[in-house]
C-alpha cells in the first residue's frame, strides 16, 4: 500500500474519533448543563454633599457582598459616576445561584457583612479623597423588579446618602 494511501486512512480514523469525541462532549453538556441561576442587581439612589463635590461612587460586586473578597480588591467594586446626583447601574451575580427571594437574599449577605458598604471619591481642597460608607441594611429597600430580562432583578433602592 502506498504512503499517501496509508497517510489519508489514518487522516479519515483521526477525524472520525475527532467528530464522536466532539459529539459526545457536545451531548453531555447540553444533557447534565448547569442549570440558570444568574441574579442581577440594580443600585439606584441619589448621593448629596453641602461641603465637597462628589466624583465618583464605588457599589459592591456580588464578589463583595457574598464574603469572597474584601473590599481592598479592585474588583470587589463598580466604578459609577454621577448624573445630576442620582445613579442608576446593573452588574450580574459572578455564579449560578439560587437566590429568587428578598430575604434569603439579604440573609446571606448580611451574614457576610454586617453592613452595606460603599466608597465615594469626593474633591476637598483640589485634592480626590475617598471614603468608605457604611449603610445599615435596614436602610435600604430591595425588591424585585420583573423586567423580562434574564434572571431575577433585585432593585437596591439606597435612598438618599448623605456626605
Amino acid at each position: 500500500m502506498p504512503f499517501y494511501r496509508m497517510l489519508n486512512n489514518f487522516k479519515a480514523i483521526k477525524m472520525k474519533r475527532l467528530l464522536i469525541f466532539t459529539l459526545f462532549y457536545f451531548i453531555c453538556n447540553v444533557t447534565f448543563g448547569q442549570a440558570c441561576g444568574i441574579y442581577r442587581i440594580e443600585y439606584v439612589g441619589t448621593v448629596f454633599s453641602n461641603s465637597n463635590e462628589v466624583v465618583r461612587i464605588y457599589l459592591p460586586t456580588t464578589v463583595l457582598l457574598q464574603g469572597l473578597e474584601n473590599e481592598r480588591v479592585e474588583r470587589s467594586f463598580i466604578d459609577t459616576t454621577l448624573t445630576n446626583g442620582d445613579f442608576s447601574v446593573k452588574t450580574r451575580s459572578h455564579l449560578t445561584t439560587p437566590y429568587n427571594n428578598v430575604n434569603h437574599l439579604l440573609s446571606v449577605y448580611k451574614t457576610k457583612l454586617d453592613k452595606f458598604r460603599m466608597k465615594v471619591s469626593y474633591k476637598e481642597d483640589d485634592l480626590i479623597k475617598e471614603k468608605m460608607m457604611e449603610i445599615d441594611w435596614n436602610n435600604i429597600e430591595v425588591s424585585i423588579i420583573d423586567d423580562g430580562g434574564f434572571g431575577t432583578l433585585f432593585r437596591f433602592n439606597l435612598k438618599e446618602i448623605r456626605i
